[in-house]
């Protein structure tokens, strides 16, 4: 009996040692092997090649935020009455759901659930969690189709339940914080240090979006002449040593620099925002590579595109909503700007003006268009106080393209399961041993 535990042990021994040395090995190809084997630098973070730590990612994967809970279930509790589930869960003891239209409550209670009468309901719904604030209403079309209506007319269907639009998003997966995008941890001294750099050139008695264009005319008046291309020491620099570089005159940058700076002084400024690469290899085969930035606009609940290498503050569509990445390139696909307004950056008076969006297709789709890869990390891997062991053990690089992308990442997790599940019985027959021997 002892020597079968033994050889148990010893079995589940190795594997967790192979397991490890497989996890480190994963850690050390994502945040420097891969680099320095792609543009011989290790100390480059940015994204630019297919690794162990991306996966391909939904549209919802990358754009819903935890901040706006999304339906994450609906099950029928009782006959003809739904019942919602959100992600992440909305705390509320009392919860209504009314009719948009009428402002009639429909149902309320306990639970976020609607009671449909025998007859036939179409209307916008809305849920209201009573005394949760919410970054955005949580409304719905939907309606309701009585089985005993499709029997008359000889069609034997059961109740019918639907809706044909959502403003609440729907996902089986917990959405991201806006934080965990951001990155940057609060009490980081750069961007403590670069908080204080533009003064009192913020006025934070206006939007959000508006803010977000100040500190945009602010960045862009002290790198407008910074473009050009990077040496070793700009590409491995940290966000505001890549600002110090350009303000000196001892470095250039192409567009990931400049991203970088914008980065972090909107982040400094309050104003949440993500990079974004686009990037990608077929072999030696560079797929288009650019980079830039989306803040976070909460008085419209998403993210906005803003990009400092071609000068756009943001763009909005006809209705004066802001654009996040995707939705630009949809419309680009199609050639389909018209109405848009851009806020871009002139650099003959250093202020923001506002051109139509059309004027700006050339530009866009030479990044935009086609085959592409847009890279969405969860922070930037030189922040100072950015560890690289967390990011890595919770997160993967989440990957947009049109196309299938190569599935890579299910080893880390392979690995990195393996490690805890046979160290668990490691030590659980290490201590059966242990008991024997005394």
């Amino acid at each position: 009996m002892k020597s079968v535990i033994f050889r148990i042990f010893r079995f589940f021994f190795v594997v967790s040692i192979v397991c490890l040395i497989g996890l480190v090995y994963l850690f050390l190809d994502s945040y420097y092997l891969r680099s320095l084997r792609t543009v011989n630098n290790a100390s480059d973070p940015r994204w630019r090649v297919f690794d162990f730590n991306s996966r391909q990612a939904t549209e919802g994967d990358i754009y819903n935020v935890a901040e706006v809970p999304v339906i994450s279930k609906v099950k029928e509790v009782s006959p003809r009455r739904l019942r919602f589930w959100f992600s992440p869960p909305i705390k509320a003891k009392i919860w209504k759901v009314i009719d948009v239209e009428t402002g009639k409550t429909l149902t309320q209670g306990s639970k976020p659930e609607i009671q449909f009468s025998d007859s036939t309901y179409n209307g916008k719904l809305r849920f209201i969690p009573e005394g949760v604030p919410l970054l955005k209403e949580l409304c719905m079309d939907f309606s309701f189709y009585p089985k005993e209506e499709y029997r008359k007319k000889g069609l034997n269907w059961s109740d019918n339940f639907y809706t044909p639009t959502s403003e609440i998003p729907f996902s089986l997966k917990k959405p991201y914080s806006i934080d965990e995008w951001v990155g940057f941890s609060k009490d980081d001294p750069e961007l403590i240090e670069a908080g204080k750099i533009p003064g009192d050139r913020i006025n934070k008695t206006v939007s959000t979006l508006e803010q977000s264009e100040q500190i945009f005319e602010f960045v862009m008046n002290k790198i407008v002449d910074a473009g050009g291309t990077p040496s070793d020491e700009v590409q491995s620099a940290s966000p505001l040593e890549t600002y110090k570089l350009f303000i000196t005159g001892k470095g250039q940058g192409w567009c990931e620099n400049k991203a970088l700076v914008y980065y972090l002084f909107a982040n400094a400024a309050g104003i949440k925002t993500r990079l974004v690469d686009r990037a990608g290899k077929f072999g030696p085969l560079k797929l288009t590579g650019h980079y830039f930035c989306e803040s976070w606009i909460p008085e419209y609940a998403k993210w906005a595109y803003v990009d400092p290498q071609i000068q756009i503050a943001n763009m909005r569509n006809h209705d004066g909503i802001p654009l996040h990445t995707v939705d630009l390139k949809k419309l680009v696909d199609l050639n389909a700007l018209h109405g848009s307004v851009a806020a871009v950056y002139d650099v003959d008076t250093g202020t923001l003006i506002r051109k139509e969006g059309e004027s700006f297709y050339n530009r866009l789709k030479n990044g935009l268009t086609g085959e592409i890869v847009l890279a969405y990390k969860f922070g930037y891997g030189n922040n100072k106080n950015f560890s690289k062991i967390k990011n890595f053990l919770n997160y993967t690089t989440l990957l947009y393209a049109p196309f299938t992308l190569p599935k890579l990442y299910p080893i880390k997790y392979i690995f990195m399961n393996g490690f805890i599940v046979c160290s668990i019985i490691t030590l659980f027959l290490g201590f059966l041993r242990f008991r024997q021997k005394t």
